[in-house]
């Protein structure tokens, strides 16, 4: 028997022993197993969305050219400072060639997820502008058709931090969308009061369920209490000892120092597999490599759901400031994520602050009233002229107000984020690479601002620098979304001309129905990186 095939009869062996139910043990031994091989570190991909767009003349960089490091920040922009390296920022995206029926937000948030036409709106028993989406979202168009992106188990994960809406709609409070189809009650649109969707993959609120949906495989056997792992270890060591013993053996049969270096390293990986596992045992915890599971989450912790319209022409003051717990849900989600990417147990995901059609409320926000608290989205539609939020800012009163107030609450959310993200920035993944430089992290929002356009909008790219995303530019110009979708697919496929990679029928007969008229990668924004040694 050669070694290999030692190794891989004593790994059944080992895997069997733990159980089949450790799904996240066999995936941390793939891991260690590839770092062995020298496996370069996989791409990933997490789309990220913020609420209710901008207001142009508080958002847009001031200077001249396109490097961002010689152009002043405006506020807004100003907490992604240390990140303009790995950040590609850009204004003047458009999602009106995907628009068939919806509200604003409503529609705008699955033009923009999907870059496929919105075939009608849902009967949900609310209003009549609940978009439905007529194709995947580009989450789950790059989960089948990159091969890299793909993973055992889980495969991807979704998450929010809040979901109050306005009237019971499903599409502001949802950015992916999967390939299965099913066919709905229609209020507008669609064929004899019916209309096909493609079926919205809901996100996660709890935190806690987010954890336990990616981490609960880590656990050999799947669960159990101590006690009953503490006796599947003890009765299965045996494995173990029987996996280790053969690679010994085997080392010493084997025909080159590289083959048995390569024999120790499986052999130690096997080691530190059974030590984690001892350590979980006895202590409660496990910490394989770079791949450390966060704590649970508290159950309390999650975000707030309800239907409800609270406008007025007036900003309505609240005694409950949202914004403590907001951010505590966030940042517990996007550390989940982030854990479950550098255990590598998915490579795919999507996270949405809030819908377009929030009800979170913020204190300190509104100017001059540091201790008022208001409703994020309620209060934009105080401001209905777009002159105010395109062209000249209000000069006093309300209106003046009620802009900057959004605009904080952007802030607010690019301050989160970027803390987010500067944590990425500093970790290292398990086959030893940086998580930042091999994510691309797209940031984007449904609207262009409060009064529903659909174009120009704002938009991020962030991360991805191993993967040949050039970071530190901003671009103002005009491109529809699935230019910007093409761009970041370039680094996935290593093609200049991305969407010959996507048919529009894929082979198990699924369908991408993106828009690809007039939509191609914006120049300059990826180049081939160079080979990994």
């Amino acid at each position: 028997m050669s070694s290999s095939s030692s190794y891989r009869v004593a790994r059944r062996s080992f895997l069997r022993g733990i159980g089949a139910g450790a799904v996240g043990l066999k995936v941390i031994l793939r891991n260690l197993e590839a770092m062995a091989a020298g496996v370069p570190p996989p791409p990933r991909f997490l789309m990220t969305h913020w609420p209710v767009g901008t207001v142009k003349d508080l958002f847009l960089p001031s200077g001249t050219g396109s490097n961002l490091s010689n152009l002043t920040l405006s506020n807004i922009l100003k907490p992604f400072q240390p990140l303009t390296s790995d950040m590609i920022l850009l204004y003047g995206l458009n999602t009106i060639p995907y628009h068939g029926y919806g509200g604003g937000h409503e529609a705008g948030t699955p033009q923009s997820t999907t870059g496929a036409l919105t075939p009608g709106t849902r009967s949900n028993g609310g209003e009549t502008d609940d978009a439905v989406a007529g194709g995947p979202s580009w989450d789950q168009i790059f989960l089948k058709t990159v091969p890299g992106l793909n993973t055992s188990g889980a495969a991807y994960a979704n998450a929010i931090c809040d979901a109050r809406v306005d009237s019971f709609e499903t599409s502001t409070q949802c950015l992916s969308y999967g390939y299965s189809t099913r066919s709905v009650a229609a209020a507008v649109g669609g064929t004899g009061g019916q209309v096909l969707e493609n079926t919205p993959l809901l996100p996660v609120l709890s935190p806690l369920k987010l954890f336990q949906n990616l981490f609960s495989g880590v656990m050999p056997g799947g669960g159990g209490t101590v006690s009953e792992m503490a006796r599947m270890l003890k009765a299965r060591k045996s494995v173990l000892d029987y996996a280790t013993t053969e690679l010994a053996r085997m080392k010493t049969l084997a025909p080159r120092a590289e083959a048995a270096a390569k024999i120790d390293v499986h052999a130690a990986a096997i080691r530190k597999i059974e030590m984690q596992l001892t350590e979980q045992i006895n202590m409660g915890t496990i910490t394989p490599n770079t791949c450390t599971p966060p704590a649970m989450p508290d159950p309390s912790l999650i975000g707030k759901v309800g239907s409800k319209k609270e406008y007025t022409n007036t900003p309505t003051p609240l005694a409950v400031d949202d914004s403590p717990a907001h951010r505590q849900i966030g940042k517990t989600h996007l550390g989940i994520l982030k854990a479950a990417f550098v255990c590598d147990l998915i490579r795919v995901g999507t996270f949405q602050w809030s819908p377009g059609t929030n009800h979170v409320s913020f204190k300190g926000l509104f100017p001059n009233d540091p201790n008022a608290i208001y409703m994020h989205h309620p209060t934009s539609h105080i401001v209905t002229d777009v002159n105010e939020t395109m062209g000249t800012l209000p000069a006093a009163g309300l209106h003046q107000d009620v802009v900057h107030f959004l605009a904080n609450v952007q802030t607010w959310y690019n301050q989160n984020l970027a803390d987010v993200l500067m944590e990425w920035k500093a970790t290292t993944d398990v086959y030893g690479g940086n998580l930042l430089a091999n994510t691309i992290i797209p940031y984007i929002t449904e609207v262009a601002d409060t009064t529903h356009k659909w174009n120009p909008l704002p938009g991020y790219i962030f991360g991805g620098s191993a993967l040949g995303m050039k970071g530190g530019q901003f671009l103002n110009g005009a491109w529809p979304m699935n230019s910007y979708w093409a761009t970041i697919a370039q680094a996935y496929f290593k093609s200049a001309t991305p969407f010959t990679n996507i048919p529009a029928m894929n082979s198990d007969g699924t369908k991408n129905t993106f828009l690809r008229t007039g939509a191609g990668p914006i120049p300059g924004l990826w180049a081939l990186p160079p080979p990994a040694i």
